[in-house]
């Protein structure tokens, strides 16, 4: 029987404003390019999930591939945007909690699991984590900023898979990096597809966390 949940933290636990990959989404229709938010979300976690390793100068993420990620969107800028767009910083400063987040983790702590924050994340998430109050409900904290590793690689979910007695769940908003990386370090995961971004997903899917107790519980046969 699992003894831990895993759980990633921006969009699942925590709702930044705007997300990652609506910043990006944003500014790429502000340089004159029009782009669906989906397509955008889809094409920037295809390429954020082939990268394993982040960037010194970000602390814990890579860098966006501007010329990758048109690549990837069908289409093809001037130049001068993509190096325009390269210069921006799409992380924000401004974050809150999802509704659903604290009944979700008292939920947890209820069942007798351990929670495990597995995140990609800048040096930003020890902050955020003990402003939110998320940190009276961790039983550990495992960050790419710390580690110099960044989900999907197996080895960042086998950190945490340590604190968590080698058996849980995770729980994540991106298919590419959380739910494949989880299967890949052998645990069994959950996709958090809040935005409807993954239609073609069927199995193993939920829209909120308040399902995903309902989920984990059946899994657990509880």
């Amino acid at each position: 029987m699992a003894k831990a949940i895993f759980i990633d933290m921006g969009e699942t636990l925590v709702k930044f404003i705007p997300r990652y990959d609506e910043a990006v989404a944003n500014a790429i229709r502000e340089a004159g390019i029009q782009v669906d938010d989906k397509a955008v979300f889809r094409a920037l976690m295809a390429q954020m999930g082939s990268n394993h390793f982040p960037h010194k100068e970000i602390g814990g993420l890579s860098n966006i591939d501007f010329k990758d990620l048109f690549y990837r969107l069908g289409k093809y800028p001037d130049p001068k945007i993509i190096k325009k767009l390269e210069n921006n910083s799409y992380l924000s400063e401004k974050y809150e909690l999802y509704n659903d987040a604290i009944p979700f983790l008292t939920e947890m702590k209820k069942l007798g699991l351990k929670i495990i924050l597995v995140s990609n994340a800048t040096y930003k998430i020890h902050d955020i984590v003990k402003e939110l109050n998320l940190i009276n409900y961790l039983d550990g904290i495992v960050a790419s900023c710390d580690l110099g590793i960044m989900k999907p690689h197996p080895k960042i979910f086998y950190h945490a898979k340590k604190i968590g007695c080698n058996d849980g769940i995770h729980i994540g908003d991106v298919y590419e990096i959380d739910y494949l990386g989880a299967k890949r370090a052998y645990l069994d995961a959950i996709l958090l597809d809040r935005f409807g971004f993954y239609p073609e997903i069927k199995e193993n899917k939920i829209s909120n966390l308040f399902d995903a107790i309902d989920l984990i519980k059946t899994k657990l046969n509880m």
